[in-house]
């Protein structure tokens, strides 16, 4: 029976040449994202960051380790979390946040899509549906969440902003993006994303770079940071899901696959991606960065009737 390497003990972890006993496993997890963060030199000393949360594994047990070792990578730590009105999924991961916050105790801000924007994403599918938009709703909620997480992260004065995708969650987008032939997407799956060219750019981290999604969920189930799993009734299309299967089962009849794949990623960011970032222009509406004239979420905004909502905010909010 294989036992733990370091100790002998009962193993909770045994891939490749790693075999852990719960203790030496999450020692070894919280190792691997301080080295990744200096490694890829994510963050730096002195800098607020915030960290994106839903209520979910990931989020909650990043919030965790950054919590814990701010005073050694010398950064002050704010979670902010974007509800976008989604009823029997989003009510409950918030629920799920602040229960787990009570540990945590990490400085926190909410953000809702019905306060900037006028509407829950619930009720701007029906406005949409109603238009006969054809929109769905994940391009919706994806271009609204980012664009949130971005002023949400200036508003707090923070200078970074943390995501917890693994290397599941990146190697899955970099596979897509070559399938749909989108390959300039491909530069922004860099461990930091920054933008030189646009001073309302909150630059963007991964610490979990190099995690296997496996591994976290291990880890936010030791840490009792694992909530109850509810999916997103808006659940991405069926696309990522089959690449998803297709790379575990690669994984799963060659241990190692998915490592491959992010070497594979890291040297074309090496040969095409590390460069003098693109220029962003501002949009012409609400003056936050995009690549064209008018970003996605004005545009989007102005098909529904809703755009006077975001540039009222904006107004009242003096950002």
């Amino acid at each position: 029976m294989d036992r733990c390497i370091y100790c002998g003990g009962e193993i909770v972890y045994n891939y490749l040449d790693k075999r852990y006993c719960k203790e030496h496993f999450i020692e070894y997890f919280e190792r691997k994202t301080l080295d990744t963060i200096y490694k890829y030199n994510l963050l730096r000393p002195g800098e607020h960051v915030v960290v994106a949360v839903s209520g979910g594994k990931d989020s909650l047990s990043l919030l965790y380790i950054l919590q814990k070792y701010r005073n050694e990578l010398g950064i002050d730590v704010t979670a902010l979390l974007i509800d976008e009105g989604i009823k029997g999924y989003r009510d409950i991961t918030i629920k799920d946040f602040m229960e787990a916050n009570k540990e945590l105790k990490a400085n926190y801000k909410i953000i809702s899509y019905k306060d900037i924007f006028g509407k829950t994403l619930d009720e701007i599918l029906e406005i949409s549906n109603e238009k006969g938009l054809p929109t769905y709703a994940c391009s919706y909620c994806g271009v609204f969440r980012r664009y949130l997480l971005n002023i949400g992260a200036r508003i707090l004065d923070g200078d970074v902003l943390a995501t917890a995708h693994n290397l599941d969650d990146i190697i899955q987008t970099y596979l897509l993006n070559i399938f749909v032939n989108s390959i300039g997407r491909i530069l922004h799956l860099r461990p930091r994303t920054e933008s030189a060219t646009h001073k309302n750019f909150i630059h963007r981290v991964k610490p979990f770079y190099e995690m296997l999604e496996m591994e976290t969920t291990l880890y936010s189930m030791l840490k009792n940071l694992y909530p109850r799993f509810i999916e997103c009734p808006y659940a991405p299309q069926a696309f990522r899901n089959d690449i998803r299967n297709y790379i575990n089962q690669l994984e799963e009849e060659a241990p190692g696959f998915k490592y491959k794949i992010l070497k594979s990623l890291l040297i074309t960011l090496e040969r095409f991606g590390y460069r003098e970032p693109p220029k962003i222009n501002t949009c012409k509406v609400c003056g936050e960065p995009t690549s064209q004239e008018i970003c996605r979420t004005c545009r989007y905004l102005d098909d529904l009737g809703l755009l006077n909502n975001l540039i009222l905010w904006i107004g009242e909010a003096n950002i």
